[in-house]
């Protein structure tokens, strides 16, 4: 029991945290990779010579941790001659470094990396290193060479390319610095600098308490300070890499920033408890130093959530489920567009010149698009738009928005579809800001029921259902429960989100377009939008069972009518939309109304829906019989003269509408007329006599409002 750290005893700790890092950061980096097809725009900088940037960053990597490794031999030795000891040394160990750079990707990183990318990549790089170290020193015969100086070699070297790479990444004016990236308040920069402080002192004490309180003169090690150096070398490099100190700039959520902390204390436990294998600590000590780290990472995470947990909020844009709050649905904005004599949206006020736009689309750019280009071309006239003021890309990257001029283009297409961007309302509005006056965006949408049709198309009938089942509840629950968004945005990065239709044109309009027209291609909705007038932000929105919506009452005077939803999140910004393009049937409801699923249509049929108008009814803004709440959109639909007898009577729950049943908007507004000219002669008798019409009409004839 002497020496019981050895690896058999071990390895199945170190595999799990290994397994932990390795593939969380192999995650990371796919998340962090660029894989963007521009088209027709400016590509990121990058070397001018691959080739030479790889062989320039293995020579320095290689030449530092030579260096070191030497000037620890030379220290260790007292002595300025190399033995064989040495050369067998050195070769295990230059071997481990490139082994470890090679599953790190460390010898890919380029001078343009972000400083947190750097160094995760080299913090991960070293500790595979000290993986492969561990198992060459199983090789019987080289037991004995001196770990402490290899371990101290690393580290050091760890320090040094560290410095290279970011100091070389912030000499380019292509790199953006960490502080220009991520804008802190002063009260945000103090709350951290008391964090760093107080986080400091928290690790001294522990590593006091446990550790050098328990070193006394007789028992005094080298490796046990060297070790305590690397546990606060390891604070600050991990710190840096996760962004520890400042959560509530870079985190999501409070789940995420959780996740941050997890991280930082996983890397630094991991690493020391990997040391502690290599330099073949005695259990006594081991557990001191685990112990210290294990009651660190317990108080500073209470200490994370005592500063931070109310300054963190949830900074996605997904439509949140608010319980028992009323949202207010305020009628759309409308704004006229361009449409020629052939329907065709066109852009007529460019410069007087012949435009190439519908050439370099149709041959160049779309070439591999026909059915989209054939979209295009019967939605927009194409030819009006000016070569020189349109771009295309095929991107979900936010760079490529934000390095664009504000209003600069008449057209703005990007075939990447809505679900995999980022804040999909920030992209939006980014987005409309590059457009001038008039100006077209066109995208793509992936609407959640073409996911269930392209699992049909993969799979049998009955593994689709069940597919379709899981990410049914992954995709479009868990986004909408305050219990669970903040799992679910933390896991899937919001991309590949699961966006209705409605929800992702009604996303356009609020964001300030008018939806022009669009068309399916291979379960892919293209679609074509106007930057319209002025854009006037709404408070923030959010997703709730009860909404109410402004109606005309009594007087002209605006009433607020509260509902239950049945329609899609963001569906109220495309009333004009549905109806432009579905018209009225019978009843006066919008045709083939795509904003209402499944479930919407029962809860209408069962009246449901209707239930929280009783809230209208107690507060006296609605009587128990009488005219239907309308719109201001609605009641244009309506005779001027009608219009305005209508506005001096107060509207009911029960509309004359379910006594007489008419079809059309005409019928509509003759039921109307002829219930107003009976009430004013007689209102209570008129009022019987309509309510018990209509209930026989709901519960014996199963007449329903939808």
């Amino acid at each position: 029991m002497e020496d019981f750290f050895t690896v058999q005893i071990w390895l199945p700790i170190f595999a799990i945290l290994n397994k932990f890092l390795i593939e969380g950061w192999f995650n990371l980096r796919d998340e962090l990779e660029i894989n963007i097809n521009l088209i027709n725009t400016v590509q990121k900088t990058s070397p001018k010579n691959p080739l030479q940037n790889l062989l320039s960053t293995v020579i320095v990597s290689i030449l530092i941790y030579l260096v070191t490794f030497s000037s620890f031999y030379i220290i260790s030795e007292r002595a300025f001659y190399f033995t064989n000891e040495y050369f067998i040394s050195l070769g295990l160990f230059l071997l481990s470094i490139v082994f470890g750079a090679s599953l790190s990707r460390k010898f890919s990183l380029v001078k343009q990396d972000k400083s947190e990318l750097i160094l995760r990549t080299l913090y991960l790089s070293s500790f595979i290193t000290l993986l492969c170290l561990i198992i060459l020193f199983l090789i019987p015969g080289i037991n004995q060479i001196n770990r402490t100086y290899i371990l101290g070699s690393i580290f050091i070297g760890l320090v040094i390319e560290s410095f290279y790479f970011i100091l070389s990444s912030r000499s380019r004016k292509s790199q953006v610095s960490f502080v220009k990236q991520i804008k802190l308040s002063v009260e945000q920069i103090k709350l951290s600098i008391k964090f760093i402080l107080l986080d400091g002192l928290i690790l001294t004490l522990f590593c006091y308490i446990e550790i050098v309180h328990n070193i006394i003169p007789g028992n005094y090690k080298e490796k046990e300070f060297f070790l305590l150096g690397l546990v606060y070398l390891s604070w600050v490099i991990s710190a840096s890499a996760t962004h520890k100190f400042v959560p509530a700039a870079v985190a999501t959520g409070r789940l995420n920033a959780f996740e941050i902390q997890v991280k930082f204390y996983l890397r630094i436990i991991s690493l020391i408890v990997i040391s502690i294998i290599f330099l073949q600590l005695e259990l006594s000590t081991a557990v001191n130093f685990i112990g210290a780290l294990a009651g660190y990472s317990l108080v500073s995470s209470f200490l994370f959530m005592f500063l931070f947990a109310d300054k963190i909020k949830n900074k996605t844009d997904e439509a949140t489920v608010v319980f028992l709050k009323a949202y207010e649905m305020n009628d759309p904005v409308t704004s006229s567009n361009g449409k020629n004599r052939n329907g065709k949206y066109g852009f007529y006020n460019s410069e007087a010149m012949k435009s190439v736009v519908k050439h370099k689309l149709e041959f160049e750019y779309l070439k591999e698009y026909e059915e989209v280009f054939s979209v295009l071309d019967t939605i927009l006239e194409l030819k009006s738009f000016d070569i020189r003021k349109s771009v295309i890309i095929n991107s979900d990257e936010i760079q490529d928005i934000h390095m664009r001029q504000p209003d600069s283009y008449q057209l703005f297409i990007n075939l990447r579809v809505l679900n995999d961007q980022i804040k999909l309302n920030d992209y939006l509005l980014d987005v409309r800001k590059t457009l001038i006056n008039g100006g077209v965006f066109v995208g793509a949408l992936l609407p959640h029921h073409y996911r269930y049709r392209r699992y049909l198309k993969k799979h049998s009938f009955w593994i689709a259902n069940t597919i379709y089942f899981f990410d049914f509840i992954w995709k479009r629950v868990f986004p909408k429960l305050p219990i669970t968004r903040e799992i679910y945005f933390a896991f899937s990065k919001e991309k590949d989100r699961a966006i209705s239709l409605a929800e992702g044109l009604g996303r356009l309009v609020y964001c300030g377009f008018k939806v022009l027209d669009l068309a399916a291609v291979d379960d892919v909705v293209y679609f074509a939008a106007v930057k319209s007038g002025t854009y006037t932000p709404i408070k923030k929105f959010f997703y709730g069972p009860i909404f109410k919506m402004k109606r005309i009452g009594k007087d002209g005077k605006p009433i607020y009518v509260y509902k239950l939803r049945t329609m899609y999140p963001y569906s109220e910004f495309i009333q004009d939309f549905v109806y432009n393009h579905n018209k009225l049937e019978a009843g006066g409801k919008f045709k083939d109304d795509f904003r209402v699923p499944a479930w919407g249509r029962l809860f209408r049929k069962l009246w449901i829906d209707e239930l929280p108008m009783l809230i209208n009814w107690v507060k006296r803004e609605l009587k128990f019989v009488g005219v239907r709440p309308i719109s201001n959109q609605y009641l244009s639909l309506y005779s001027k003269e009608h219009q305005e007898r209508r506005k001096n009577f107060k509207p009911g729950l029960i509309p004359p509408f379910y006594a007489d049943m008419p079809k059309t908007i005409e019928e509509i507004e003759l039921s109307e007329k002829k219930y107003l000219d009976a009430y004013e002669k007689n209102p209570i008798k008129t009022d019987i006599k309509y309510f018990t019409k209509a209930i026989n009409n709901i519960l014996v004839k199963k007449k329903r409002s939808a």
